[in-house]
Parts: structure tokens; C-alpha cells; sequence
């Protein structure tokens, strides 16, 4: 696999998540050589509101590969909101372009690739 790294800001290991501020998100985009699976890491805290940063990184990275399933992997998330993770679904599925297949992994439960909507 090619790796592309992508931070939706940063925080210092061992640092408490909420100490400063809003949560932070850290994002490893991971890219299969071939361009059919995009993969989106993400570690941190996910919430309603930080959310948002997910949808143009999974975008862009689906703009550069027209066609690939987009997963979006939280099993390394410290936290993440089941309300936040139904949002993050809905944006990916109204993002524009959708090219392909969109599937979210959440520990402890499975979701089934969703089909993208047609324009």
C-alpha cells in the first residue's frame, strides 16, 4: 500500500484529549497501489463537530481515485460519538463526487458498504 499521511490537527502522545480546546482528529490516508481502496485512519476523538474534517479529506482522496471504495476505519479512535458517526455517514453520502462504495467501521458494530448515490 502507498501511505499518505493527512492531520485534521495534532496532540502530543499521552496528552489528554480534551485538555485544550475541541478534540483533535488525526487522519492517515491510506491509498492501495491499484486505486480501488481508499481508507481513511482515524485516531483521536470523534464528535459532532469535528466530524466535518473527515468529509473534504475522503472527498479529495476520491476525487484523485474516481471509482475506489472509501472506508473510514475507527477502530484506533479513542472515542467515537454514535450521533457523530451517523453524521459523518450522511455527509460522505451527500458528498459530491460519490464514486463508489462508502463503509464506516466502528469497533463493536458492522456497517455494510453502502453503494454511492447517482448524481
Amino acid at each position: 500500500m502507498d501511505d499518505s499521511t493527512v492531520h485534521a490537527g495534532l496532540r502530543t502522545p499521552g496528552a489528554p484529549e480534551r485538555s485544550r480546546g475541541a478534540p483533535k482528529l488525526s487522519v492517515l490516508v491510506r491509498i492501495d497501489l491499484d486505486g480501488r481502496h481508499v481508507a481513511l485512519v482515524v485516531t483521536g476523538v470523534l464528535t459532532g463537530t469535528n466530524q466535518q474534517a473527515l468529509v473534504p479529506l475522503a472527498t479529495r482522496a476520491r476525487a484523485l481515485f474516481p471509482g475506489s471504495d472509501l472506508t473510514v476505519e475507527l477502530h484506533q479512535a479513542h472515542e467515537a460519538e454514535p450521533a457523530a458517526v451517523d453524521l459523518l455517514r450522511w455527509s460522505l453520502e451527500d458528498a459530491r463526487p460519490v464514486t463508489g462504495p462508502v463503509r464506516i467501521v466502528v469497533p463493536g458494530r458492522i456497517e455494510k458498504p453502502r453503494a454511492g448515490r447517482t448524481p
